[in-house]
């Protein structure tokens, strides 16, 4: 990389961080608590939905604060995936082993992200449509490792970002900063697999 390019590979990694945290990671946690409603069963459920869908400008706030930040994100990050250099064979630190779980989950998330929206957005997007889907074993693996992936990522992430900033800077705030994502990773965890079980019964 020439010295020209280092500043604008520079930018696009903040970017790229800064994007996973807003609106993506705001979103991702809003989207689950606002699927909560599903354990209300599927006319509250339904109704939730279509109160969203109808509301005006969603398709530009849809746009702007989701589909256009994730897409940057996940084209970056796949080039990240491809570019970037593994040695957790050689040095099995737990880092290494979360650096490439990074990738695998942020590669498993963007697939996931493109067939879910593509069932909700070309197919029925109700609770009787979700259900099937779920009802379905792999149907209910492939979704359950999504959520989980996802929310792994974003926490995972949220480690990167506080670094990349200057917000963790020592060992002790690091350790402070992994016990707090440790909580929010089972925290987000328990309320999307809650979501899962809701289409369940």
């Amino acid at each position: 990389m020439s010295t020209t390019q280092k500043p604008y590979h520079f930018l696009i990694r903040r970017v790229h961080s800064l994007l996973g945290l807003i609106p993506i990671g705001l979103f991702l946690t809003f989207h689950m608590i606002l699927n909560l409603t599903a354990r209300g069963g599927a006319e509250k459920y339904d109704r939730v939905i279509n109160t969203m869908r109808n509301f005006p400008g969603i398709f530009i706030v849809e746009l702007l604060i989701i589909f256009i930040p994730i897409s940057i994100h996940a084209i970056y990050g796949t080039w990240v995936v491809y570019t970037g250099q593994s040695n957790v064979l050689r040095y099995k630190y737990a880092r290494n082993w979360f650096y490439i779980i990074q990738r695998i989950s942020g590669l498993y998330t963007v697939v996931f992200i493109i067939i879910h929206v593509y069932l909700l957005r070309f197919g029925e997007a109700n609770f009787a449509a979700l259900q099937h889907f779920v009802s379905h074993p792999l149907g209910l693996i492939f979704y359950a490792l999504g959520i989980l992936f996802a929310i792994f990522h974003f926490v995972n992430g949220l480690w990167a970002f506080a670094i990349t900033w200057g917000i963790t800077v020592g060992p002790h705030s690091q350790k402070m900063w992994l016990y707090s994502l440790a909580a929010v990773f089972m925290l987000l965890s328990a309320i999307g697999l809650a979501d899962i079980s809701a289409f369940l019964k």
